[in-house]
């Protein structure tokens, strides 16, 4: 009976450990003489980013959905930031123009 319950233990923390590593986001940025690299993938949104410190020339590759990352200047990812909206309240006896 022990057993069969560190078996299920076992079996249960690397099912879930493998999930979390599965979901965890990936980057690398790295230099290789006047280009500078990057990649990225979150699972939903794959990107590669190179750009070259002396021409000024860059080249972007998108894959999948990459509407909530934002590629900074240095290839670095960044949530886009969200706009808010604000509805002004009607007060009792005033109308909202």
């Amino acid at each position: 009976m022990r057993t069969h319950l560190i078996a299920a233990v076992g079996i249960s923390a690397l099912v879930i450990g493998w999930s979390a590593a599965a979901n965890a986001e990936y980057f690398n940025r790295y230099t290789f003489g006047t280009w500078t690299n990057a990649a990225y993938n979150d699972g939903v949104c794959q990107y590669y980013y190179s750009f070259n410190t002396q021409t000024g020339e860059t080249h972007l590759n998108r894959y999948g959905n990459c509407s909530q990352v934002m590629i900074a200047p240095d290839g670095r990812p960044m949530p886009v930031p969200t706009a808010q909206v604000i509805v002004p309240r009607e007060t009792v006896g005033q109308r909202v123009r």
